[in-house]
């Protein structure tokens, strides 16, 4: 199994504003805060490997969100944040890459800073969070779409709904959707796209069979029948879908080993395999294998 989408539980690599902002989502108790502070210190990833041994994870991408610009810069600086997350994803001995954080508001540096990691073997991708404060197809991020497209490159993007204290993208899909025109190779995920809008998304899949997947995150919120719907939807677009966990914001709410192996009941066997492994295989590196 391939999860695409899971975080390092580790508070010096978060914004305090995106912190105190999953803290009130869960619930505005000073008991969460404290929670939350403890429970942020898996620095070294080693509770993250051993929970994904207990689930048959081979392999989880660790996505760096750069919040900083929008939300208050963390302990540690963004470079530090990427030299933390490669030499993590480093020792892990294969079990573990990382997608570098990119933010437009950050200029030249941040750009330079994506070119320099996503040529080390450990960054494997990009990530995006278009709330912080900008468009899919921002002029300001056309240098990066170049880059990714030209360095075979995936992105994956966060979509839906955010942080009550963050903006929601104005110009999605038609952002998107100009994006993929310009750069037709370039391959793009989206983050949460079976669960907020599933028929929306599963309508731009089928427009876009080649270079745009998504993701189930947040399945875990799903309730039985919602879950049955999404799992259904997977039929109809099988190789564009994506596991991912969203480890750790998991562990507060659930068993991700139960709903991996409800999941396991529920689809073909030709369906698992694409869900939770051929699938990502290809949006992390190119090669298409047809279900």
């Amino acid at each position: 199994m391939i999860d695409v989408h899971v975080h390092l539980a580790d508070a010096r690599c978060l914004s305090p504003g995106f912190v105190a902002g999953i803290g009130a989502s869960i619930g505005d108790d000073s008991r969460v805060g404290r929670a939350l502070s403890l429970y942020l210190r898996d620095r070294d990833g080693r509770r993250l490997l051993s929970r994904m041994t207990a689930h048959g994870i081979a392999k989880s991408v660790l996505l760096i969100a750069d919040f900083g610009p929008a939300l208050g810069e963390p302990p540690l600086t963004v470079e530090e944040i990427h030299e933390h997350h490669a030499a993590v994803a480093g020792a892990s001995g294969g079990r573990l890459t990382f997608f570098a954080g990119f933010d437009p508001a950050r200029g030249e540096r941040g750009l330079d800073l994506v070119r320099r990691w996503t040529a080390e073997p450990e960054c494997e991708g990009v990530k995006l969070y278009p709330p912080c404060g900008f468009e899919l197809d921002d002029e300001r991020l056309l240098p990066l779409w170049r880059h990714c497209n030209d360095n075979n490159v995936p992105v994956l993007t966060h979509s839906g709904p955010s942080l009550p204290v963050l903006g929601r993208p104005r110009r999605y899909p038609d952002s998107l959707q100009e994006v993929l025109r310009r750069f037709p190779d370039l391959r793009v995920a989206l983050a949460h796209g079976m669960i907020w809008d599933l028929d929306g998304t599963v309508q731009l899949l089928q427009r876009h069979p080649a270079n745009l997947y998504a993701d189930i995150s947040s399945f875990h919120q799903l309730s039985a029948p919602d879950l049955d719907r999404m799992l259904d939807a997977c039929a109809k677009v099988p190789d564009q879908v994506l596991f991912g966990s969203d480890a750790p914001l998991f562990d507060f709410s659930g068993s991700l080993g139960d709903r991996i192996e409800e999941m396991r009941r529920r689809l073909t066997p030709t369906l698992r395999t694409a869900l939770f492994e051929a699938n990502a295989r290809s949006f992390l590196y190119g090669t298409r294998t047809r279900v």
